[in-house]
């Protein structure tokens, strides 16, 4: 096995086994809910007067955090796309040339709307979309 092949079958180990988290009901941090369609983090936030902030801080915060979450929704799905890129060339022995490649093989669970995968197995953003 060469050594990139093994540093991404590593990767992937890390990946799946981060994204396991834990399932015992003691730890109490953020939690997420979904509100109107967006998930949001939901805990203990400070008060104000605790010297962490004004509520003009919250609401600009606030007023950023759809910019932000875009960005990170736009890493993530080009995180995920690679990863099963490259899961399927190490399980195969092939390039993927597409995301139906990756869903027949089923590396993703559907296709994203905002990348594609070309011939060569790059990831691209899709023309138009909010990632490029």
């Amino acid at each position: 096995m060469s050594k990139r092949a093994f540093s991404t079958l590593v990767l992937a180990a890390t990946v799946v086994l981060a994204a396991c988290g834990s399932s015992s009901g003691s730890e109490r941090g953020a939690e997420s809910a979904d509100v109107e369609g967006n998930v949001v983090a939901v805990g203990a936030a400070p008060l104000p007067g605790d010297a962490t902030g004004s509520l003009g801080d919250a609401v600009q915060i606030a007023a950023e955090a759809p910019g932000e979450a875009s960005a990170a929704a736009c890493t993530v799905d080009r995180q995920t796309l690679e990863l099963a890129a490259d899961a399927y060339e190490l399980l195969n022995r092939a390039t993927a040339t597409s995301q139906q490649d990756l869903l027949d093989a089923q590396m993703i669970l559907e296709p994203s709307p905002w990348f594609s995968v070309d011939a060569d197995g790059s990831v691209v953003p899709a023309p138009g979309g909010p990632c490029s």
